[in-house]
């Protein structure tokens, strides 16, 4: 995937790859007839009042033509890694068995094809959900340290908008600027952005 396509459609990649840092991933839902998929993250973000805290979105992807995902557990004298069945239907229910894991990563949207090429060999599934011209890849990865489990999703899409759980719009430019301002308080050692489970500002 050529990460610049984004710049066709005015899609701001690493935007959206900032406001998904450390996101935590609570659901996953998949409306195959519809060609979308739904993803409910708690998000890092500071809104212009000042207040911290996460808040809860909605990712919504439309159009989307293809989705594939690996479910595999490698413990540490594996020679292998273990690959677990997985269809589409149960693929929701596969990252709720995380237990709202974070995100692993920087990259999410229109990634190269680096960490797919290490994964699209050991996959679970790999369904076709429609006939679109994919503009877009979301991708990304669930871990859990004490069962040796790992999640990764991949999801070719035409369109993203991101919204409340309610429903309610959330422009993309406010959503990206909000994370901006929460990691930019985190660099400057705001204690309010001072998580456990977010890495100290180098």
């Amino acid at each position: 995937m050529d990460a610049s396509r984004a710049l066709l459609d005015g899609l701001d990649t690493a935007g959206l790859n900032t406001a998904l840092a450390e996101a935590t991933c609570l659901g996953l839902t998949v409306d195959a007839a519809a060609a979308r998929l739904g993803i409910e993250l708690e998000v890092l973000t500071l809104p212009t009042d000042g207040q911290s805290g996460g808040g809860r979105v909605r990712l919504s992807l439309s159009g989307v033509s293809r989705i594939a995902a690996s479910l595999r557990r490698q413990r540490w004298d594996d020679v292998e890694p273990q690959v677990f069945p997985l269809t589409l239907d149960q693929l929701g229910e596969a990252v709720a068995g995380f237990g709202g894991g974070a995100l692993h990563g920087w990259d999410f949207i229109d990634v190269d094809d680096s960490g797919w090429s290490l994964w699209r060999e050991l996959l679970s599934f790999d369904t076709t959900v429609s006939n679109r011209i994919a503009a877009h890849v979301l991708e990304f990865s669930l871990q859990e340290g004490a069962d040796p489990r790992e999640l990764d999703v991949r999801v070719w899409f035409e369109n993203i908008t991101v919204g409340t759980p309610e429903g309610r719009r959330i422009e993309s430019g406010e959503f990206i600027a909000r994370a901006k301002r929460w990691w930019a308080a985190h660099d400057s050692c705001d204690p309010r952005t001072m998580l456990p489970d977010v890495a100290p500002p180098m």
